[in-house]
């Protein structure tokens, strides 16, 4: 408590326009003081906001389309093995000798010799054989030939029995 009263003994002893000066400086710099703590950051927040509003907005349109899509596919009937099988069975053999299609498991192998573009392409249509694509591909093209044609294994991903 001493130093209070040293502090208002100095500050009486101060002429008026010093304690004017004084008064100022200090509203001065508690003014820069709030300023930087307390207005400045809510001022950077605000002018942020709308861009974080676009980014999170289109995340969320992001996350709901995805939650969509997993809900459509849960509410897709599971196939079963063999039903799964019959399209690829059925797909190979239009193929004729140049496929050759093995199934070990939950994986289908199919095995191509010179086939064409044309043959080869509904293969690698995901829509193409009721839901079931290509998990893995390896294709070649053969440059002996004039006409392109494609070997390799297209690998499928079955149903669990």
């Amino acid at each position: 408590m001493a130093w209070q009263q040293t502090l208002r003994t100095r500050w009486a002893a101060l002429a008026p326009r010093e304690q004017r000066g004084l008064t100022l400086a200090t509203l001065v710099v508690l003014a820069a003081a709030a300023w930087g703590l307390l207005v400045s950051p809510a001022l950077r927040t605000l002018k942020t906001a709308a861009a974080q509003n676009a980014t999170l907005s289109a995340e969320l349109e992001h996350m709901q389309a995805l939650q969509a899509r997993a809900q459509q596919l849960q509410a897709k009937p599971v196939l079963a093995t063999q039903d799964a099988l019959k399209p690829l069975q059925a797909a190979a053999a239009t193929l004729g000798k140049s496929a050759q299609l093995q199934v070990l498991g939950e994986q289908a192998t199919l095995t191509l010799k010179q086939v064409s573009a044309q043959d080869l392409a509904p293969w690698l249509a995901p829509q193409t054989l009721v839901g079931i694509s290509p998990i893995e591909v390896h294709l070649q093209r053969d440059a002996a030939s004039a006409t392109p044609l494609w070997s390799g294994t297209l690998v499928f991903r079955l149903p669990a029995p």
